[in-house]
């Protein structure tokens, strides 16, 4: 998903700005909502199905793709292993974009790209799993 003006929104996860572990964000996909959690059960001879509703939202995830620059000093490597901390949560934390600060998703990363990639591109997709709901900062 590109921004208004082709510019990338970089992020804030755990109070701690992306641009201080050596990331800046290439891209993102943000579902405006996550899954309904409505269920359907097809009826024999019956046209269509048959709707079980639900009134709860789903999770949403959210896919960013980064650009890692070891920090000075850094091997790529020393930069993957530096990652792990900045991810790693016991819980949701507040996952914020700069182009909305006033608003943030409780997120909890679930999942990025092997190390190999990471560090012959440079680049890598990342997942996060949050709330369906954002909430005010």
């Amino acid at each position: 998903m590109t921004e208004r003006g082709n510019s990338m929104s970089n992020v804030t996860f755990k109070n701690i700005h992306c641009s201080q572990v050596g990331l800046e964000v290439m891209d993102t996909e943000r579902p405006l909502f996550g899954e309904f959690s409505d269920s359907f059960i097809k009826l024999p001879k019956m046209n269509g199905s048959v709707v079980i509703a639900d009134n709860s939202d789903g999770d949403v995830e959210i896919r960013i793709q980064f650009l890692l620059t070891p920090l000075p000093g850094q091997t790529y490597f020393d930069a993957c292993r530096a990652l792990r901390s900045y991810f790693k949560s016991v819980g949701k934390e507040k996952l914020i974009f700069d182009e909305d600060p006033k608003w943030a998703y409780m997120a909890k990363f679930i999942s990025s790209e092997n190390i190999e990639r990471i560090i012959n591109e440079g680049l890598f997709w990342t997942t996060f799993r949050c709330s369906p709901d954002m909430v005010a900062v």
